[in-house]
Formats: structure tokens, C-alpha cells, sequence
């Protein structure tokens, strides 16, 4: 397939790394059992590290990977932006962002849940959902 293209913006920067790493999936173990399935990067709405524990939230299942949220960051793509110590969020699930006097930020996310971003990791989400804006 060949794709004709005036520009590489951002999005279509990761979509081309994606492509060329073929990274866009991983295994990894449903909740509260031993099966295992595939999981593409897209449908990951958000990341939560707990108890060295990597927990993979989809709309709606629950998944569970045992490696450190460092190692799981440097593999996955660039939509999954830390907010903080803890949590990745997938910025293609952000729905909307409510601010507070203290600097950080409550997201919704498209499963309707509501995040805290922390203040130190505020510039990093903004500017990530600003690329995706355009």
C-alpha cells in the first residue's frame, strides 16, 4: 500500500513509527485469570503501576503485565503520556481537562473515568494533546 503525504505531522509521524517497529500490540494476562491475549496500543485508555504491577485498562476489560512502568514506557508509543508517578493515559482518550488552583488537572477520559494529572507532568500532557490537535 502506498500513501501520498504533504506533510508528516505529528500523528502521522507515530502512525509511520508504529508501522516500522510493529509494535502497535502486546501480550499480556487478563485479570483474575491465566489467559492471555493481544492487546493493540490504541485501545489502552489508560496505565496504572501498582504494586510493580502494570495494569492495562481497555474499555472494558482489565489486563495485567509484571515489568516496571520505565520498561513498559520505553516500549510503548507516544500516545501514552505520563501523568503521574504511576499512570500513563492514552491522549486519544482524553475527553476533556478541568483545572485546579493547586496546578494540577482532572481528566475525563472517554470510559467516562476521572484522572489527576499531577502538576510536574501538567506541560508534558498539554503539549502531547497539543500535537494531536494540530
Amino acid at each position: 500500500m502506498l500513501f501520498h503525504v504533504h506533510e508528516v505531522t505529528p500523528i502521522i509521524g507515530e502512525a509511520i513509527n508504529l508501522l516500522k517497529n510493529n509494535q502497535s500490540a502486546l501480550l499480556v494476562t487478563l485479570m483474575n485469570s491465566e489467559r492471555e491475549e493481544k492487546v493493540n496500543f490504541h485501545n489502552i485508555i489508560y496505565v496504572e503501576y501498582v504494586e510493580r504491577q502494570v495494569f492495562l485498562y481497555t474499555k472494558d476489560k482489565t489486563y495485567l503485565l509484571r515489568q516496571s512502568l520505565v520498561s513498559f514506557k520505553k516500549t510503548s508509543p507516544k500516545c501514552l503520556v505520563q501523568i503521574s508517578k504511576n499512570t500513563l493515559v492514552n491522549i486519544y482518550s482524553v475527553i476533556a481537562l478541568t483545572p485546579h488552583l493547586n496546578g494540577n488537572l482532572t481528566l475525563q477520559m472517554s470510559s467516562h473515568e476521572k484522572l489527576i494529572v499531577s502538576r510536574r507532568y501538567v506541560s508534558e500532557l498539554r503539549e502531547s494533546l497539543k500535537s494531536i490537535i494540530g
